[in-house]
């Protein structure tokens, strides 16, 4: 405990500082290292200066743009988790006078509350959303100092190394993944150094804790889907040597086969460990696929990344002898996880022809134009060519034309140089074609681009450089394009709304997607693929479609298409409570549209069933409980079938 708080008790304050000063100095001036200077914080001076850290340094150094934490935040599980508690606790905080604070595994900033008058005063030593408070941007300080010892620490006023914070302390605590053992974030508790409390360290280790807590569920669930993708490949390919790895390179489990080849090897190669090997080539691992050899043992292995929301979980690890021609009888690790292309569902002709098309096209780099009407997922079939394409490892940057106010597009799609126009980010900004460059720029609903600046994007495809806007100086830009429309571009060419220019431009090689309506065997097998995927999302069982529903799915017209189906399924699955979607978990706007009973395809037993209660009702003219007590059926199972096979029972002459 001594090592991790600096002061003992308010009381202290004072004193403290003067002492911490005059160690200070002595440190910066001529190295010489006063008594009673924690070792932690010592060693933590000696990691500055090797980092270059300045002792005259205001501010940190690093500061990531707002937008990239913003997205960081919408996508991560630790922080999405972490916001109850962090919420739940702030009013409590408050009133301490500390700013309460969370930054990812890094040390950036990704959460930060508190009194907005610290938070002005923190804002001077760049102590704000985004800004990296790692050893290496700001030198010793509690949440890189925390970050390198994993530990929790408190640090106090010149107990900073640089100048920035020595009017503040700071009290953080790692919050770490239950499983791995990895740090997550860190927790901190950050205020003006006469607010300063031993306490305060027990704290942020209690938020610490609690983030954790809640975070046990989430790691359970990734621990549970590594199982899973190694179950899924010991299933795929029986007697394979695999082995399956977690996020921190720990070995979770690995197959009789792996144990035997690696017992082999090692008896062949006791002076070093095999293990260690592939450890340490995952470690740097520069693909999501990688094959690579296990030197001098005649061994090779290809590590699979195991990805879950863009976040790399952990690996699998496939060992086999090497043999001249590589993997000729080896099976091909990628359709575990799937080729970009099976991430297009549909086994209809129209469909079919698209995608070879678009198979044919992503092996070039010439511009493409997807059209389709809204919903048929024209944006998923440009990245999957993207994906496809040998510029897969850059960016793939996805505009959307119409959801961009008409007086922005030109700034969005360009960039701007600081000053450009009242209300522009200071330091300026790029735009969507920089952003791409090396990669693939989509410009989604092409055709509500406003014919003024057509004539820029012409210009800017021909010569391949952008110009943004305030600035006099143009910028090589190296993009793919591919657009798409759901607008008629031939109709838009003719009202003078489109230039036929720039529409050869894009055109180059057109994809037209179908309408759900006009595939409709698809409909199912994009509704089962739907019904997997969120099931698993909400951990729900519901694993199968009502027949109701089915005949429901097939006869309606879906003019929202695929975005439509894929909503559908979500709201069942999410009101679902069996393993079992029936026609009460769907939306009722689409029970509403829905044609009647009587207008949907029956199967033949339904058919024969239909016929069987008809002669029924007209033999007991049409008293349903004599037709009950004939069929030996309950009168609510007659009702209900009568309305779902739209049968008239004014038609009979007795109805009870």
């Amino acid at each position: 405990m001594g090592e991790e708080l600096a002061l003992l008790s308010p009381q202290e304050i004072q004193d403290k500082k003067r002492a911490l000063w005059r160690a200070w100095e002595a440190y910066v001036s001529d190295r010489r290292v006063e008594s009673g200077l924690r070792a932690s914080v010592l060693e933590s001076w000696k990691r500055s200066q090797s980092l270059g850290i300045q002792p005259e340094q205001k501010k940190a150094r690093y500061l990531h743009e707002i937008d990239d934490v913003i997205e960081w935040r919408r996508q991560s599980e630790f922080f999405l988790t972490a916001i109850p508690v962090l919420e739940h606790i702030f009013d409590q905080i408050n009133v301490t006078k500390h700013l309460l604070t969370l930054t990812d595994a890094g040390g950036r900033i990704i959460y930060l509350q508190g009194e907005p008058s610290i938070l002005k005063k923190a804002e001077t030593m760049l102590f704000v959303l985004g800004a990296d408070w790692s050893e290496p941007s700001v030198g010793t300080n509690a949440i890189g100092t925390s970050l390198y010892l994993q530990k929790p620490i408190q640090i106090f006023s010149y107990e900073h190394f640089a100048q920035a914070a020595h009017d503040w302390v700071c009290s953080a605590a790692p919050v770490t993944d239950p499983h791995t053992g990895q740090v997550l974030g860190i927790v901190d508790l950050t205020a003006p150094y006469e607010y300063a409390q031993p306490h305060t360290l027990g704290i942020a280790k209690m938020i610490a804790v609690q983030i954790q807590k809640e975070y046990t569920r989430i790691s359970d669930n990734l621990r549970k889907h590594l199982y899973d993708e190694y179950m899924n490949a010991r299933k795929r390919w029986p007697g394979e040597p695999i082995l399956l790895f977690d996020s921190a390179l720990q070995m979770l489990t690995q197959s009789p086969e792996a144990q035997a080849t690696l017992q082999e090897l090692q008896k062949r190669h006791s002076s070093r460990s095999i293990l260690a090997d592939i450890r340490e080539t995952l470690l740097a691992c520069p693909e999501l696929e990688y094959t690579f050899e296990l030197t001098d043992t005649g061994h090779e292995a290809t590590a699979v990344a195991l990805i879950r929301k863009n976040e790399r979980i952990g690996f699998l690890v496939f060992l086999r002898r090497r043999s001249r021609q590589r993997r000729v009888s080896a099976p091909s690790i990628r359709p575990v996880f799937h080729t970009p292309w099976d991430t297009i569902i549909g086994s209809s002709p129209a469909m079919q022809h698209a995608i070879q098309r678009a198979k044919i096209v992503a092996a070039t780099d010439v511009p493409v134009l997807i059209t389709g009407e809204s919903g048929t997922g024209k944006e998923r079939f440009a990245q999957t060519i993207h994906e496809a394409s040998t510029r897969h490892p850059h960016p793939f940057v996805a505009v959307n034309i119409a959801a961009i106010p008409r007086e922005l597009i030109a700034s969005e799609l360009f960039g701007y140089e600081p000053g450009a126009f009242t209300g522009a980010n200071p330091k300026g900004k790029k735009g969507k074609f920089e952003e791409a460059h090396g990669g693939t720029l989509f410009l989604d609903e092409i055709g509500d681009m406003p014919l003024e600046l057509q004539v820029y994007l012409l210009r800017v495809l021909q010569e391949k450089k952008i110009m943004r806007l305030g600035s006099s100086n143009a910028r090589p830009v190296d993009v793919r394009i591919i657009a798409a429309t759901n607008h008629n571009l031939a109709e838009r060419i003719a009202q003078g709304a489109f230039r036929l220019d720039l529409f050869y431009r894009l055109n180059v090689v057109e994809i037209a997607l179908p309408p759900l309506r006009e595939r409709a065997q698809d409909v199912l097998l994009l509704a089962e693929f739907f019904l997997d995927k969120f099931a698993k999302q909400y951990g729900k069982p519901a694993a199968s479609f009502d027949p109701d529903v089915v005949r429901l799915f097939e006869r309606y017209a879906w003019p929202g298409n695929v975005r439509e189906l894929q909503n559908v399924v979500e709201h069942a699955v999410i009101f679902s409570t069996g393993s079992v979607i029936s026609l009460n978990h769907l939306p009722s706007y689409l029970l509403n549209e829905a044609p009647d009973s009587d207008s949907l395809p029956l199967d033949p037993l339904e058919r024969e069933e239909k016929k069987m209660i008809d002669y029924w009702l007209q033999k007991a003219n049409g008293n349903v409980s004599e037709v009950a007590r004939r069929l030996n059926r309950s009168r609510a199972t007659i009702y209900r079938k009568i309305k779902q096979y739209g049968i008239n029972l004014s038609k009979y002459s007795n109805i009870d």
